[in-house]
């Protein structure tokens, strides 16, 4: 991760801090900073697809694939990467596993835990996350594709 994140991703965790329950806050703190960007992005790809939502029930279909069209690319290329996020948490939680088995030796079964909480909590994150935007993405690109072809009247 460049090194200009690193403050950005520090603020916006220090005002997630502040709004999410206890429980919350220990499985943002065991899935470290990958599963607060799973978090962003799922957040950014839930904004997106309400957006679109809403654009197409207010406007019933009038002029709404001039305004939504280029928007579904970048919910599409979310729902994509949001899983390789979660694998990215994977490899950076057991390269941790890898450190701690070479400092303490196999017999820490403690600090090994910790490492394969983290692998675990990342993936399924990203993979969660993901899940739930294919659908509505697919949803989505359906509509917009329906009420881009003209409707013949009866």
């Amino acid at each position: 991760m460049p090194q200009w994140w690193r403050p950005v991703l520090e603020a916006e965790m220090e005002i997630l801090l502040n709004w999410l329950p206890l429980d919350a806050l220990r499985l943002l703190e065991r899935g470290g900073m990958i599963l607060l960007l799973i978090l962003l992005l799922s957040l950014m790809m839930w904004s997106l697809i309400i957006y679109l939502y809403l654009h197409i029930w207010w406007r019933n279909g009038e002029q709404v694939s001039d305004r939504c069209m280029p928007w579904l690319p970048l919910i599409i290329s979310l729902v994509q990467i949001l899983p390789m996020v979660g694998l990215l948490g994977t490899i950076e939680a057991m390269i941790e596993l890898f450190h701690v088995i070479a400092q303490h030796g196999s017999g820490n079964i403690r600090g090994m835990a910790g490492g394969i909480s983290q692998a675990l909590i990342t993936t399924m994150a990203g993979l969660v996350a993901s899940l739930s935007g294919y659908y509505f993405s697919s949803d989505l690109q359906h509509r917009l594709s329906y009420h881009a072809t003209p409707q013949e009247s009866l």
